[in-house]
């Protein structure tokens, strides 16, 4: 049986000369795994240059639960790109995006609450002229609320170590070594309180932004052990 869906691509690799596996977040299905054969052929459905991060795509599969890799009838591109593709650091970040989800997502169902704020954050994403150097620190902290462990704002002077075991702010270092210590943990209930619409109000610079993002990427290790290490941070590191 033949289903319609949408679904934002977040990791694609080549299975053989002219065949790839596609591993696509679904609006109906959740994650699912796509063979995809005939990419480089012109004839073929499906093109490989659907298949860049974060693409979002209008889909027809055959969709089987019992079936490991699933087949696609046709697929198009509900979005076009206007940036992502082209602007180095817009791309940057859309593959630490794709990444990101490639390692915490693992549901086969249907999430609307977390397909509606993928599609969201793409598209601003793609659009956005200015101020998206702190969007990947946005987009991680309003993604743990999605995963389950959104972090209690209960920050103040006297509490400023970010314990990352309770998710909590608390008095004093933590005996175990699961922490963000200040000055960076200040800079997290702000994190908290920005949406994607007013980002560039988070006055970072290189060093702490790179400091934020190994504490929040810490932060998802404590919570989701078997996340790894990601290899997109490096890039981010480079332009930013």
């Amino acid at each position: 049986m033949i289903e319609k869906t949408r679904g934002i691509v977040i990791h694609t690799i080549k299975y053989t000369d002219n065949s790839v596996i596609s591993h696509i977040y679904t609006e109906s299905f959740g994650r699912q795994s796509f063979l995809i054969n005939g990419t480089r052929s012109k004839k073929s459905p499906v093109r490989i240059n659907l298949l860049q991060h974060l693409s979002i795509l209008e889909m027809d599969i055959y969709i089987k639960q019992s079936r490991e890799l699933q087949r696609v009838k046709e697929m198009k591109l509900h979005e076009t790109f206007a940036e992502i593709p082209y602007d180095p650091v817009k791309s940057a970040i859309a593959m630490f995006v794709a990444e990101v989800l490639y390692r915490t997502l693992r549901e086969q169902e249907s999430n609307p609450a977390m397909f509606s704020f993928l599609t969201n954050a793409v598209k601003i994403l793609d659009l956005a002229e200015s101020g998206y150097a702190n969007f990947h620190l946005i987009f991680l902290m309003g993604l743990t609320r999605l995963l389950g462990f959104y972090p209690r704002n209960n920050y103040a002077l006297n509490r400023e170590y970010f314990d990352m075991e309770n998710a909590v702010f608390v008095e004093k270092q933590p005996l175990q070594p699961y922490f963000v210590p200040p000055p960076e943990s200040r800079f997290l209930p702000v994190l908290m309180r920005c949406s994607f619409d007013d980002m560039d109000k988070v006055k970072l610079n290189s060093s702490m932004r790179n400091e934020l993002l190994n504490g929040l990427l810490d932060f998802y290790r404590y919570h989701l052990p078997g996340m790894g290490t990601l290899r997109s941070p490096a890039v981010l590191r480079e332009v930013f």
